[in-house]
C-alpha cells in the first residue's frame, strides 16, 4: 500500500526576517552572558515561523507583549531587554530598541 504524506513544501515555509541586528552589537561585544543569549535568540528568531502573537508566547514564555505587534524579550542573566515589533503577515521582526 502506498502511503502519501502531505508535508509542506519547503518553499512555502516562511521564516522570520530580523531587521536591526546592528542595535545588538555593543551589548554582544561587552557582555559575555548577554552574547550567548542574544546569539541563540537571533538564531531562534531567524528560524521562527510565527503567524500570531500566541506563537511568540509559546516559544518565548518570558516575552511580554506591550502593544499590538510589540514584544519585549528580557535577556537572561542581564538587566537589559530587546524590544521588537513584528509584522506577522510579512514575516518581519524589527528590533526597535535595547533597554
Amino acid at each position: 500500500m502506498l502511503v502519501v504524506h502531505n508535508f509542506p513544501k519547503l518553499g512555502n515555509i516562511k521564516t522570520m526576517r530580523l531587521v536591526g541586528k546592528e542595535k545588538l552589537h555593543q551589548l554582544i561585544r561587552t557582555d559575555d552572558s548577554a552574547r550567548t543569549w542574544l546569539c541563540a535568540w537571533v538564531t531562534e528568531l531567524a528560524n521562527a515561523n510565527w503567524k500570531h502573537p500566541t506563537d511568540v508566547s509559546h516559544q518565548f514564555p518570558n516575552a511580554q507583549q506591550s502593544d499590538t505587534g510589540h514584544f519585549i524579550f528580557p535577556i537572561a542573566n542581564c538587566d537589559k531587554e530587546v524590544c521588537i515589533q513584528i509584522a506577522f503577515q510579512q514575516g518581519i521582526a524589527v528590533i526597535t530598541g535595547l533597554q
